[in-house]
């Protein structure tokens, strides 16, 4: 079991060696090359492929974008 000196001497080696960024990526989970994307109807909610500019379900042309 790390003591918290040993724990808060660990986190000061990463952090050396990350950019304050990299840091807060690491804090939070966010991983840029781990992104997607997600094309979506706001009137029916279909998912739709990223080219699609009209919902074949519905005929919405309100075409949502969400990225994680």
């Amino acid at each position: 079991m790390l003591s918290e000196a040993g724990i808060n001497n660990q986190c000061d080696t990463i952090a050396e060696k990350m950019s304050l960024v990299d840091v807060l990526r690491e804090v939070v989970g966010i991983r840029t090359a781990s992104t997607s994307t997600l094309y979506e109807c706001r009137h029916c909610g279909t998912t739709l492929p990223a080219d699609t500019e009209m919902c074949p379900t519905c005929g919405g042309e309100d075409v949502a974008c969400y990225q994680f």
